[in-house]
This record gives structure tokens, C-alpha cells and sequence, in this order.
């Protein structure tokens, strides 16, 4: 069993071209079952160790007693031995992480120190192939592409994962037959973790399909990797025929797209450089027939429909260009604007004839609430604007509306525009909509005034 999972090991190195022989390693050891066997099979391999081991003092005395464990066991193989302790819980609250992704925030981070400072060519995790089934199911589930289906990556800049080829079973038994001593995390047998829900309810679930389900969901990762390295080549291809670069605008000519079979996957892996996700992309990929002047916004780039080409453009560093809220808050704080909200029963309510003032029956309101720059195809109902030779108020567009009331380019482009749900309440400073007005069956008003423009 050691010779012949070894052997695995090492061809699989070779063959992944993960590291020459006799390449110095640094190996993150939690001192359980996966690490201590990714430590003895290399260390059996004749590989130059260290060992780097991360104590997020999140378990107590069981945290301390797996450091103390991992340490003599450093000590009496002889190998470096490094460690570090964190205040994990502190740092997740400082930078609104959850206590996973703060860990392996911290862990990398330290473990990259470590690797350069002494000598390391490369830090080995101790993923395995169930690790990858785990990641795949958990990706599939979320929503996924095919870069989802790759599940953990086998080489990742300086980090490398050997042990893919193992199954848990596998790792079990070398520990087992060999005598090798490890610690086990019992959190690991909570299943209010989604990853340890798959493992120990979906996976004996699949297995019972097909008893080979792991090993066809792990080839089908591997698959997937191979397929996104085709899928990147040839979209290089594409960009070079249809995307263009003048400045800070990229202009992308949407023909092809369009009558390409894949062109959703094509306009999503072009877009995606841009900040916008697969919602987004395929958002825009059914608007590319509709009228020009259209335009998205992702967290870093704005895209303004034309009538052949999208047209991308960076956003100002510094300004935000939209902004939701789920419920009412307190205050708006957009860009140049600040804006001050109060719920104000009617009795007690001023109704000031003020355009820094607007009032609403906060029953019409609904959410989300949206504050953002206008778009082609917006439009209200100004209050007070009643039809000619007619007491209703009609509706009108925001470009007619500028146009009529003499707007600049300069006004338009910043002034801001607040929607309740989908529909638009307020030109921020000007008018608001007629629909959401204060009338006498009005209990509560929800108050905003301008405090800052």
C-alpha cells in the first residue's frame, strides 16, 4: 500500500508537472489526516520539508493541543517547523469576513512570508480528490460554469496540490497500515457546514447511484479544466476579431455574437473582465436588439448600448453610479448628495414647498429603493404637470422632460434619480412622481430633505 501510493504521488507530479525532484516544499499541516499524510508521503519521497502550521485560536485547547501535536512531530522527524497564532474572530469582524474566508485569508497570506523568507519553491496543500467531488457539488449547487466544474485548481502559482489523485478512503488506510498518528478536527462532524452536509449526506447518497461517483465527478473536474483552457484560447480569437481598444473605451461589435450559438458564453467571458457577472451578461446579451442608449453597470465599468457596438467605459474611482436599500435608512449618501430621511406621522408633518424637500406616503413605497443617474427610457409623472385641457397628470420621459425644462448635459449627467421598486419617485432636487404624492388617506409620510448637493 505505501510503495503503490507513493509511486501514485510521484507520477502524478510528473505528469501535473507540479515540482522537480528534490524541490525544497513547505507544507501547511493542520496536524489532521489529510496533512499528516500529504507530510509522510513526500517526506518518504526524499522532498526537502518544512513544515507551517496556522493556530486561528478558534477551538480552544484543542487548537493549542494540535499546534503542540504538529510541533514534536516536526521535531522528532527533524524538519523546520513554523507556526503563528491568529486572532481570526477580530480580523473577520474588522474586515466583514466570515470566519472561513478570514482564515484562509490569514493562512495564505502567512504561509507565502514563510515559503519566500526560507528558501521554499512552493507550498503544498493536502486538497484531495474528494476536496475537488466537495467543491464541484458545492459550485454546481450555487450556479456554476465550466470554471466551477474545475472545482480546486491542481496549481495555483506557488501552491500545489499532490494529493489529488487520493480519495479519503485512500488517506485513511496509508495512515492506518503505516501507524501514523493525527488529530481530528471535530467540527469536521457538523453538518450545519454546507461542505460537511455534501460530504456526509449528498455524496453516500450518489455513491449509491454509483458506487464510482466520486471518481466520475473528479474526472469530470479534470475534464473541465482542459475544456476552460479551449474555451480561453478560442475566445482570444474572438476578441482579437470583434473587441477594440481606443483609450480608456473598449468597444465590443456585437454581430458575431449575436449570430454565434454560444454568443451568450462568448459576451459573458468578454464582459466578465469588466466586473459583470453571468446575470449581467446575459441581461445584455437579450438587449442587444432593443433600442440603443441602454446602459449597465457592473462595480467598475459602465456599458452604453449602440446600435452595433457596446461601448465600455471604467468608472470615476471615485464615484458611485447606483445604490440600493432593502429597507428605508436613515440617510443617502451619494457622491455630492446627501440626503436626510425621516418617517413623520401626518399630524405632525410640514409639507414645505422646497425643491431640497420631498415628501411620500411611505405606504406606496416599495423595495428596493434605488438611487442612480437617469437612462434612455426612464420616465415619470411630475407632480403638478397636468395634461393640456385635463386635471390628470400624465406621463413623460425624463429626456422630454429635460429638454422641456432646459437641462444642461452637465445637469443631466449628475443629477441623481430615486426609484421605489421600479418605479421613479423622485428627481432628486426637482420634482417628484405624482403616484407616490401625500394625499388626505396618507397616515405617514416618509420625509428627505437635501442637507448637502
Amino acid at each position: 500500500m505505501q510503495q503503490n501510493l507513493e509511486h501514485t504521488i510521484q507520477s502524478f507530479v510528473k505528469e501535473q508537472k507540479l515540482f522537480p525532484p528534490k524541490t525544497p516544499l513547505l507544507i501547511a499541516c493542520s496536524g489532521g489526516p489529510d496533512s499528516m499524510a500529504a507530510v509522510e508521503i513526500l517526506f518518504s519521497l526524499g522532498y526537502p520539508l518544512g513544515i507551517a502550521h496556522c493556530n486561528f485560536k478558534l477551538r480552544g485547547e484543542n487548537a493549542n493541543g494540535d499546534q503542540d501535536f504538529v510541533e514534536a512531530y516536526a521535531k522528532e522527524r527533524k524538519i523546520p517547523f513554523f507556526t503563528i497564532s491568529f486572532n481570526t474572530e477580530i480580523f473577520a469582524f474588522k474586515n466583514r469576513l466570515s470566519i472561513q474566508a478570514a482564515a484562509r485569508e490569514l493562512r495564505y497570506t502567512w504561509l507565502e512570508e514563510v515559503r519566500k523568507s526560507n528558501g521554499f519553491h512552493f507550498i503544498v496543500t493536502a486538497h484531495h480528490k474528494d476536496d475537488v467531488v466537495e467543491t464541484v457539488l458545492l459550485n454546481a449547487a450555487n450556479k456554476t460554469g465550466i470554471k466551477g466544474l474545475k472545482g480546486i485548481p491542481v496549481k495555483n502559482e506557488k501552491i500545489v496540490r499532490p494529493l489529488f489523485p487520493l480519495s479519503k478512503t485512500d488517506i485513511l488506510e496509508y495512515l492506518s497500515i503505516n501507524d501514523i498518528k493525527y488529530r481530528e478536527d471535530e467540527s469536521n462532524a457538523s453538518t450545519k457546514y454546507t461542505r460537511n452536509f455534501i460530504r456526509q449526506e449528498v455524496i453516500p447518497v450518489l455513491e449509491k447511484v454509483n458506487d464510482k461517483a466520486v471518481d466520475h465527478i473528479f474526472d469530470l473536474s479534470q475534464k473541465a479544466n482542459e475544456a476552460e483552457i479551449l474555451l480561453q484560447e478560442r475566445i482570444i480569437q474572438i476578441k482579437r476579431k470583434i473587441v477594440l481598444q481606443k483609450h480608456e473605451t473598449i468597444e465590443v461589435k456585437f454581430g458575431y455574437v449575436l449570430n454565434h450559438a454560444a454568443g451568450k458564453t462568448i459576451l459573458y467571458e468578454i464582459l466578465k473582465d469588466y466586473g459583470f457577472n453571468s446575470d449581467q451578461a446575459l441581461t445584455i446579451f437579450y438587449s442587444l436588439e432593443s433600442q440603443s442608449g441602454i446602459e449597465f453597470l457592473s462595480a467598475t465599468h459602465r456599458i452604453i448600448k449602440d446600435r452595433k457596438s457596446l461601448f465600455v467605459n471604467p468608472l470615476a474611482s471615485n464615484k458611485v453610479y447606483v445604490q440600493q436599500y432593502e429597507k428605508i435608512p436613515n440617510q443617502i449618501l451619494f457622491n455630492t448628495y446627501k440626503i436626510k430621511i425621516d418617517q413623520v406621522p401626518i399630524h405632525k408633518c410640514v409639507l414645505k414647498q422646497s425643491a431640497n424637500y420631498a415628501f411620500f406616503d411611505i405606504d406606496k413605497i416599495e423595495f428596493p429603493l434605488t438611487i442612480r443617474y437617469w437612462k434612455p427610457g426612464d420616465y415619470f409623472y411630475p407632480f403638478g404637470m397636468t395634461k393640456q385641457n385635463s386635471d390628470k397628470i400624465g406621463k413623460k420621459k425624463l429626456s422630454k422632460y429635460f429638454k422641456d425644462e432646459k437641462f444642461s448635459v452637465n445637469q443631466k449627467e449628475n443629477l441623481p434619480v430615486l426609484f421605489s421598486g421600479e418605479k421613479m419617485i423622485w428627481l432628486v432636487g426637482h420634482r417628484i412622481d405624482d403616484r407616490f404624492k401625500v394625499t388626505d388617506e396618507t397616515t405617514t409620510v416618509l420625509k428627505l430633505k437635501i442637507v448637502k448637493d
